[in-house]
């Protein structure tokens, strides 16, 4: 009997474990209604990306790497198991509301395999790089990481691919490596942050506030009465918007990343409005394949990193357009290209995608036609395009 009390008493501190993580990141488990045991489950079930310490990162990675020792030709005996990340191994969980990661399947990367070398040798020298720049304790960018090493330089991509790599290899968040993106992107609207000391900002001026990792510390309150948050694909849109005092004319915030997939660090600071002020979050983005992926990543989470998507999901975010089946007269369509199709037999390999009929149909409509677009076709018919905005937001019927 002692045994059994032991294994439930272990259990339940795995499950607790699980549920302290998932509150920290605002992520609300109704005891009641999801036990330990269930969240044990899950935890043995998925790879879930934690918040660890620096000690604890550096202790990984030298169980890792075996040695201080600063030079690759020193690593020629390594390999790496890494948690595969192929679509069959990843699940939308209905309880947690993202996407996950399964455990069980692993890639082999070997420095001593011709196959898999090349890769071993990137992944070891960012290790490398982390093991001697974390004790320091300060912030690093993908940028710096990019020119640390004296062997060779390595591309942004090729960095930015190999942190990811390191993220689930460690199963940690990228935080835990006091590595950050340069370009987090902006926010705009009547909203109030409060720092650690007191200290009030404001994101009311013509270009809004940055998006930085100071706003995991923040408190954010309104400044006056939201209706909404709006969230754009592109700096032009936003900052189309911005000009015409969008924000101030419809008491809204707007967010945007910039181009390309939304960083991880705009993905929590959105859920972080969204749980401080508690309104609809719409999206507003490209009519082509990116854009569908882009919102995706913001509603299910990220298929690049599906180990890290706890608390970084909003399940309810609305997709406002624009559709390529809108009567907007859209004269810049473009062809599709060999990439923009695998996006989309991606996103249709993706049950959780295609459950959702709006986005089902204009994934459909986008193949059937074989174009795409951009939101800068609404501007034949308003600069920027504000009646549209209403429109699809009105027949949203929250506002």
């Amino acid at each position: 009997m002692a045994a059994v009390a032991d294994t439930t008493v272990e259990a339940a501190a795995e499950g607790s474990d699980l549920r302290s993580f998932l509150a920290k990141r605002g992520v609300a488990v109704d005891p009641a209604a999801v036990d330990d045991q269930t969240l044990k489950e899950l935890d043995e079930k998925y790879i879930i990306a934690r918040d660890l310490d620096t000690a604890t990162v550096l202790s990984k990675i030298r169980d890792l790497l075996g040695h201080n020792e600063d030079s690759i030709i020193a690593y020629e005996g390594l390999s790496y198991q890494l948690p595969s990340r192929d679509l069959e191994q990843q699940e939308y969980d209905l309880l947690l509301r993202q996407l996950c990661l399964r455990c069980g399947k692993v890639d082999s990367c070997a420095v001593s395999d011709p196959k898999t070398s090349c890769w071993a040798k990137v992944i070891t020298v960012v290790l490398s790089l982390l093991q001697k720049e974390l004790p320091g304790g300060g912030l690093m960018t993908n940028y710096y990481l990019c020119n640390g090493d004296r062997l060779f330089k390595m591309d942004q991509k090729t960095v930015d691919d190999a942190l990811v790599d390191v993220c689930c290899l460690l199963e940690c968040t990228m935080p835990s490596l006091n590595v950050f993106d340069l370009n987090q992107g902006k926010v705009i609207g009547p909203l109030k942050f409060t720092r650690e000391n007191g200290e009030e900002l404001h994101c009311m001026g013509m270009g809004g506030a940055g998006i930085n990792e100071e706003m995991y510390k923040i408190t954010v309150k309104p400044g006056a009465q939201v209706n909404f948050i709006l969230v754009v694909q592109r700096d032009v849109v936003f900052e189309d918007l911005a000009l015409d005092k969008f924000h101030l004319k419809f008491s809204c915030v707007i967010l945007t990343r910039g181009d390309g997939q939304p960083s991880i660090m705009t993905r929590a600071f959105l859920c972080k409005l969204k749980g401080s002020l508690s309104v609809p979050v719409y999206a507003l983005v490209d009519p082509d394949p990116e854009g569908l992926s882009i919102f995706c990543t913001y509603r299910f989470g990220s298929s690049e990193m599906p180990f890290d998507n706890v608390g970084l999901t909003v399940p309810d975010m609305r997709w406002i357009g624009v559709s390529l089946g809108d009567d907007l007269d859209i004269n810049d369509e473009l062809p599709l290209t060999k990439t923009d199709k695998s996006v989309l037999e991606e996103l249709c390999a993706k049950k959780y995608v295609m459950d959702d009929e709006q986005l089902r149909m204009n994934i459909h409509l986008m193949m059937y036609k074989g174009v795409k677009s951009k939101i800068e076709a609404l501007y034949h018919h308003q600069f920027p395009a504000t009646d549209y905005i209403l429109k699809a937001i009105s027949n949203q019927e929250d506002i």
